[in-house]
């Protein structure tokens, strides 16, 4: 019998949380996106996409481990931002951990480079849990970044998300502003499953979120979801449910 794929590493780090007060609905555990009005129905399709950053200079995630406590945050801060043909080439720098990162992000949305260097610019020798955090940060930047397209109000479109082949299919609810931009609203869903690292114990995992795509670049600037894990054990029995509320936010 072929094994069910291992889940990745934010699942994981989610299930060392205790479970958020249930609701009548999970999904209403996702924190409300930083919206300056109200949503706008969508007529026409919007084109998202075609310039390569925007004003960012911080890009954080958090994660509220406990009810009713602060979230923990952890950020990359932006130092650096330069304009290259077809792109724009970001210094990334997380400073609890002193990672520096290089990454130049195509207008087309895909990510050219995402690599660790040293301030001359040089690269650094190998460090396993270096390379460990800097794979963490490159998935969570693919997560965020879209490709040029038009999204309508009745089409759903595909959000990369890692463990998952397919990603998240999202349905646009409809446009807004957020710190002054222009963005598309829209409810993304995606279901995992898999066998958790260290033992033989499945897990199935589904992610409810609200994000908000930036429109000149087809960055998602604010991506708030909740995350409901349930785990089994070996003879198929629930061993319970976590809910937990996450954002990842472009300030």
């Amino acid at each position: 019998m072929t094994r069910p794929p291992l889940l990745p590493a934010l699942v994981l780090a989610l299930l060392t949380a205790p479970a958020a007060a249930q609701t009548t609905d999970w999904r209403t555990v996702a924190p409300v996106l930083p919206l300056q009005g109200t949503i706008r129905p969508i007529g026409a399709p919007v084109a998202i996409g075609g310039a390569g950053w925007g004003p960012w200079r911080s890009i954080c995630r958090e994660q509220t481990p406990r009810p009713g406590r602060p979230p923990q945050r952890d950020c990359l801060t932006v130092t650096e931002v330069r304009p290259e043909p077809g792109g724009a080439r970001l210094t990334l720098v997380q400073e609890r951990s002193g990672l520096r990162i290089s990454a130049l992000r195509s207008t087309d949305g895909r990510i050219a480079e995402f690599s660790a260097q040293r301030p001359d610019g040089s690269a650094p020798p190998p460090d396993e849990a270096r390379e460990t955090l800097l794979n963490a940060w490159r998935d969570q930047f693919a997560t965020l970044s879209l490709a040029p397209r038009r999204l309508s109000a009745r089409e759903d479109f595909l959000m990369p998300v890692p463990g998952s082949p397919r990603g998240g299919t999202c349905r646009p609810e409809g446009t807004a502003t957020i710190a002054q931009r222009p963005v598309v609203i829209a409810r993304c869903a995606v279901e995992l499953a898999g066998r958790l690292r260290g033992g033989d114990n499945e897990a199935r995992v589904a992610i409810f979120a609200r994000v908000a795509v930036d429109v000149a670049t087809g960055m998602i600037s604010a991506q708030n979801y909740a995350t409901r894990i349930e785990t089994f054990a070996a003879n198929g029995r629930s061993n319970g449910v976590v809910v937990t509320p996450s954002r990842v936010v472009l300030e």
